[in-house]
């Protein structure tokens, strides 16, 4: 079905003209994938920040296409354990761990948990993000700080965990997510860009220390999924779907992204254009 408004459009208008080619559901039980879909069969996947949201859509699909969870929040025991149910019915296990990303030790304890429990993590996906507003000349240095452990400390941490055990398998996805807003700048938002940007700087010097163990490092710029955001500045005239930018995780973790490592990846509908 097509839709010619010459207008933008909605979440829902967009939703509802997708019909048979949207069969697949944002997060939950879907139709059985293809053999095709299931390139993350038997892997270990951990998702960071991933009790709610887009990071449970991320889980949601990789589960889907066949590879065990770890589903990790900071605080909130039951949307964890919640999603990684969610997870276990679609036939595959499902562990809900705690830690904040941010703080070393809760890091290290989460992934020797995980270890223990399935023996190998394959993909990592650094999703916990950390965002608030802040004047520059305001700023007090506990807000920095708070900002660059999540951002950028978190993916630091994580990554540090995992990567012996993907060393010793001989093969490794790592992604971590950032932000539109890195970008474009924003006001009252230094601390926020500057840790993201300097994630992204990590990814690029990392996909070049880590390819010569099959360990495949790259970014990924989520754009509009929420809110109400100016839809004119969007070419596709919508906000995206958490299954869209789930099924890009899941493709950079599986096999068939296996010569892509160092790249960004601008998941925003067009509204940055590299």
């Amino acid at each position: 079905m097509e839709i010619n408004t010459g207008k933008p459009l909605s979440r829902r208008t967009a939703l509802g003209g997708m019909g048979a080619a949207m069969a697949l559901p944002l997060v939950g039980p879907g139709p059985a994938p293809s053999p095709s879909s299931r390139a993350v069969e038997g892997k270990v996947a951990l998702v960071t920040g991933s009790g709610r949201n887009l990071g449970r859509a991320t889980v949601l699909e990789l589960a889907r296409r066949g590879a065990d969870v770890i589903v990790n929040a900071r605080t909130n025991r039951g949307e964890a354990e919640a999603v990684a149910r969610e997870a276990e019915a679609l036939g595959v296990r499902a562990l809900a761990l705690l830690a904040d990303v941010g703080d070393e030790q809760q890091v290290n304890q989460m992934v020797d948990e995980a270890l223990e429990q399935f023996g190998r993590i394959d993909i990592l996906i650094n999703n916990a993000g950390f965002r608030a507003s802040s004047p520059i000349a305001e700023m007090s240095t506990a807000e920095w700080r708070q900002a660059a452990a999540v951002n950028f400390d978190g993916p630091f941490f994580c990554t540090r965990a995992v990567v012996p055990s993907m060393i010793s398998n001989n093969y490794g996805r790592i992604i971590t997510v950032s932000g539109l807003n890195a970008y474009h700048g924003r006001p009252n938002w230094s601390h926020i860009c500057g840790s993201k940007m300097g994630a992204m700087g990590m990814t690029r010097a990392l996909a070049v220390e880590l390819a010569r163990y099959n360990i495949l490092v790259n970014h990924v710029v989520p754009g509009a999924y929420r809110g109400n955001p100016d839809l004119a500045r969007i070419p596709v005239g919508r906000i995206g779907l958490g299954q869209e930018l789930a099924n890009t995780y899941a493709f950079l973790a599986s096999e068939g992204a296996s010569y892509i490592t160092g790249q960004t990846f601008h998941v925003n509908g067009g509204e940055f254009r590299t």
